[in-house]
């Protein structure tokens, strides 16, 4: 159409000259026919080549764009390095407001034991999971019981001093075999924590870590064998110290665990080893625990164990034979169509005492790693490892087989509780509790009654990383502290939050 148009448009200025003259007898009709013949042949001489230029680009494009799709692709940009995708990172910061009252006696006119008192906790950790069958694992913390409080020199828990909490490799499927290991410093919780849940009870919980090994066997899906060899104490590393019989504590031996087991729920077997070399303790436990929870809202737990062996002694170094036996029971029923879904619960515990008639035993249970938080926390208070600055030794020598300063050793008394928990608003939960405490052995003239005791629990999850917490205990003294009248009192607030 263009080419039409440009045509026409010169021969109209072509022809206009030529008709101001049409009159002077010149063919001009001819002439222009012939011009417009010649120049419409040079046109499309012109559209053939511009045509052939076209096809020309045409073709180098698509020969170009050809090459650019066989060629390499262009390298990406750098993604971040494949071991960042393997670590995991978290950690915890707690803050506890504290008022501690008579924590060792029973007597206000004695300060000594009255703390009012910050502590502070703070953890951070790393997991890095190196293959599909093999992870490490690192936690550091630390403690201060008070900002400033003199420590000759800082000490795990009480200065500013941060400590390797946890340090483990876990490698699952060890030779091909359905067995894991996790090897360092890690902790141990079985149960209810009747038996093994606080290694390193001296630090209030703090940290409850072992040094050792754990072998897992995955006997079936269902049921699980664990054996262990784990430092409690490694104190001096030579074993030269004791006549050459050592100062370590070592506990080893295995745990059963079988789940889902007809009509019982879950069923839990254990012989654990308790060796304390610098008092020649060597004692030996035999323990079963059964415990379900249905869905009628009835849950339970039964556990009890016997303790054989050498008991050693701290004071005279005169071999006794151990014969103690102790027991958990718990039991609650939850009502879940009611509001607030309250808890009842019972529960009674007992470890036996050491008979004063029969010196060549010692019938006094031992605590194993059952410390803190079991019984409440102002329960460990009263059995800490101080001395003879503890009450308890009025009644009878608690820690005469506990080598450990600071632990809770728990031992020689039945614990009666009855308690009520429920959730009075959707996301706050609060327990309450008595116990009576009475003591299994004493010495003549000496009233069994320990005490009674009270616990109050509430707790705030506002959300998913963040808690609120407040604990309140009160322990009244019974007739076996004669003269000792006031009561013992612990309350503190809490906040954590987890990341």
């Amino acid at each position: 159409m263009v080419k039409k148009l440009s045509v026409a448009a010169l021969a109209a200025m072509i022809c206009l000259p030529g008709v101001a003259q049409a009159g002077g007898g010149y063919d001009r009709v001819a002439d222009l026919e012939r011009k417009m013949a010649e120049m419409q042949k040079m046109f499309q001489m012109k559209m053939e080549q511009m045509q052939a230029e076209i096809a020309a680009l045409k073709a180098q494009n698509a020969k170009l764009q050809e090459r650019q799709e066989t060629a390499a692709p262009a390298p990406a940009a750098p993604a971040p390095a494949d071991w960042t995708k393997r670590i995991t990172l978290g950690g915890e910061v707690r803050m506890r407001g504290y008022d501690l009252q008579n924590v060792w006696n029973f007597n206000d006119d004695a300060d000594w034991d009255n703390w009012n008192v910050f502590r502070l906790k703070a953890s951070l950790w790393a997991k890095a999971q190196i293959s599909d069958d093999v992870t490490g694992f690192v936690k550091i913390t630390d403690q201060t019981w008070g900002e400033g409080v003199a420590v000759a020199v800082p000490t795990d828990n009480l200065g500013n001093k941060m400590f390797l909490d946890n340090a483990y490799i876990q490698v699952r499927n060890l030779l091909g075999l359905p067995v894991d290991a996790t090897i360092g410093r890690q902790n141990l919780i079985y149960g209810t924590g009747f038996v093994i849940l606080d290694g390193q009870s001296q630090f209030a919980s703090t940290s409850i870590y072992f040094d050792g090994v754990k072998l897992r066997w995955h006997i079936t899906d269902k049921i699980t064998l664990d054996g262990l060899y784990m430092k409690d104490q490694e104190n001096n590393r030579a074993n030269n110290v004791n006549g050459n019989s050592g100062d370590d504590i070592t506990l080893a031996g295995g745990y059963l665990i079988a789940k889902s087991c007809p009509v019982v729920g879950q069923s839990e077997f254990y012989l654990l080893n308790r060796h304390d070399e610098s008092i020649k303790k060597d004692i030996w436990m035999y323990g079963l625990r059964l415990s379900d929870k249905l869905a009628n809202g009835f849950d339970y737990s039964v556990e009890a164990a016997l303790q054989r062996g050498d008991a050693g002694t701290a004071i005279t170094g005169a071999m006794q034979d151990q014969d103690a036996w102790g027991a958990k029971l718990n039991a609650g029923y939850t009502f879940k169509d009611v509001a607030m879904s309250p808890r009842l619960y019972l529960g009674y515990a007992f470890l036996s005492g050491d008979d004063p008639n029969t010196a060549q035993d010692n019938e006094g249970w031992d605590v194993f790693y059952g410390g803190w938080p079991q019984f409440g926390d102002l329960l460990a208070w009263k059995y800490v490892n101080i001395g003879g600055g503890n009450v308890l030794n009025n009644v009878y020598a608690y820690n005469a087989l506990s080598t450990t300063g600071g632990e809770a050793a728990y031992s020689n008394f039945s614990m009666g509780t009855i308690g009520v928990s429920a959730k009075p608003l959707a996301k706050v939960k609060a327990d309450l509790s008595y116990s009576m405490l009475t003591f299994d052995e004493v010495p003549a003239g000496t009233d069994d009654d320990f005490g009674d005791y009270y616990q109050l629990k509430l707790g705030y999850q506002y959300s998913k990383n963040l808690s609120f917490a407040v604990y309140g205990a009160i322990l009244n003294p019974g007739g076996a502290f004669a003269g000792a009248g006031d009561p013992a009192t612990e309350f503190f607030w809490e906040s954590k939050v987890r990341f």
